[in-house]
């Protein structure tokens, strides 16, 4: 028989949460005031003094740091010279891969001539018509001169003949009427024939002298009028036939042009290198990082654009952006230095070879800060150097020999002058500083200092712990809120 026993529990100790909150109170507040002391607990700092720099005395290199691209000097461009007959232009049909050593004469693009082949076949037919137009105003030329010939060698001569021989048949009709009138007027006067015999006779005569008339004034005619009349007709045949001659003759060099056009526009259709190079695409990148004009298989290009680059890799240069804070100290002709993100151990060198006049346009949403490309040349180009690489550019703006200079930090502005902190017996005092060229990080001093000198680096932490002179701001009196409210 088990027998269970039951005690009461102890009830927790009252000492025991005290303790508990204790520590909770002191691990969230013992961080924060430690934050709060820190500072003043650590005595090291101020004790320290201020950090000092020694004047010494070097060169002096005033340099500007940018990035750029690589590309050739001297680019051998492609470009399409095919006329474009619509607004779409002419689709790529081949094209070689991009980075393919060309050789001269190699067929670098073939443009699709489809279009242009059609052409040429309705072309050949326009100009078969206007040849045989040609041919045929040829001929009628030919034939008006003929006919001029055969009028003034042939046709005239031969009625004037004919009208002379009629001339000579009415004279010899007037000279025997003649005589048979004598004779009758002698039988008559003998009383052998009668009066109207005699006087048919006479009839005779003046009839054969009208027909001789008759035959003298055509002849006149003919050779006065008939003659100029039918001369100025196939003269003016003729002039009509050779301007018609002429016409079909434009006509037809016209076709014969426009024939040996799309002939040359269907050569153009295949592309070849004109010399050696190393083949890089014509793409263009817009702002946003993305291509604007693409060159590739199935794309359209426009007449007189650009397809291939063919960069001579013995003339490199790098295009560099100046920021327009900076572009006012470059120069062409500063000697520059340049490396390669893909050579990092090479450096290269070069001068500004030239800087724009006018800043590189921006979007409507890029910034507003103006940026100027700038030209560095590349002296002598490394093997494996070819475009499209990015490259870090120094231009050297300006170096000075064996100058005193001084951190930037170590100078502070006061009014219209510069100073620095420097010692005087046990103390500080404000050194007033002639300054020369600075590149925002060092800065030349012409005098106020010499070298082997200790100044503060942080000088504008200790400008109100030195005596400086005060500026024409500070010795203007203020005007009391009264006064002010007078004026008012």
């Amino acid at each position: 028989m088990r027998i269970l026993c039951f005690a009461p529990l102890a009830k927790p100790s009252s000492i025991s949460m005290r303790k508990l909150l204790v520590w909770l109170v002191l691990l969230s507040v013992l961080p924060v005031l430690g934050f709060v002391l820190w500072p003043k607990l650590n005595f090291s700092r101020p004790e320290s003094g201020p950090i000092l720099h020694r004047v010494e005395r070097g060169n002096f290199v005033h340099e500007i740091t940018d990035r750029g691209n690589i590309e050739s000097a001297d680019n051998v461009e492609i470009r399409c010279e095919v006329q474009s007959k619509g607004a779409g232009g002419t689709t790529i049909l081949e094209i070689v891969p991009e980075g393919t050593l060309a050789q001269p004469g190699d067929v670098l693009v073939r443009l699709d001539s489809s279009a242009l082949e059609n052409e040429r076949t309705s072309q050949l037919i326009t100009c078969a018509n206007s040849e045989a137009a040609l041919i045929q105003a040829q001929k009628a030329l030919d034939s008006a001169e003929i006919a001029k010939r055969e009028y003034l060698e042939g046709i005239f001569e031969q009625e004037t003949r004919a009208i002379e021989n009629d001339i000579f048949i009415a004279e010899e009709d007037v000279s025997r009427a003649e005589e048979y009138l004598k004779y009758s007027e002698l039988l008559a006067a003998k009383g052998y024939i009668p009066a109207q015999q005699l006087e048919a006779d006479r009839f005779a005569v003046a009839k054969a002298k009208n027909a001789l008339l008759i035959a003298k004034s055509r002849l006149a005619v003919l050779q006065t009028f008939t003659k100029a009349k039918m001369i100025v007709q196939l003269e003016s045949d003729i002039k009509t036939a050779e301007a018609n001659v002429k016409a079909k003759e434009a006509a037809h060099k016209l076709d014969m042009e426009q024939l040996a056009l799309v002939e040359s526009q269907i050569e153009k259709c295949v592309i070849r290198s004109p010399e050696a190079g190393q083949v890089v695409y014509a793409n263009v990148t817009g702002w946003r990082g993305t291509r604007e004009v693409i060159i590739d298989a199935g794309e359209q290009v426009r007449e007189r654009q650009v397809l291939i680059r063919l960069p001579d890799p013995s003339r490199m240069q790098v295009v560099a952006k100046i920021n327009e804070s900076k572009i006012t100290l470059v120069e062409r002709g500063m000697p520059a230095s340049i490396r390669l993100d893909a050579f990092p151990d090479i450096e290269l060198h070069g001068a500004v070879d030239k800087v724009n006049e006018f800043p590189v346009p921006t979007s409507f949403f890029g910034s507003s800060v103006k940026e100027y490309e700038t030209v560095v040349r590349i002296d002598e180009s490394p093997p494996g150097l070819r475009p499209g690489l990015t490259a870090e550019v120094r231009i050297r703006v300006e170096h000075l020999p064996d100058v005193l200079t001084l951190p930037v930090q170590a100078v502070f502005e006061h009014g219209d002058r510069y100073y620095c902190v420097a010692g005087a017996g046990d103390g500080w005092e404000a050194r007033p500083l002639e300054l020369g060229a600075t590149n925002d990080k060092q800065v030349v001093v012409r005098n106020g200092v010499v070298e082997g000198e200790q100044v503060v680096l942080n000088a504008s932490a200790y400008r109100k712990k030195v005596d400086l002179p005060e500026t024409e701001r500070e010795r203007q009196p203020v005007s009391p809120p009264a006064a002010v409210a007078e004026r008012r």
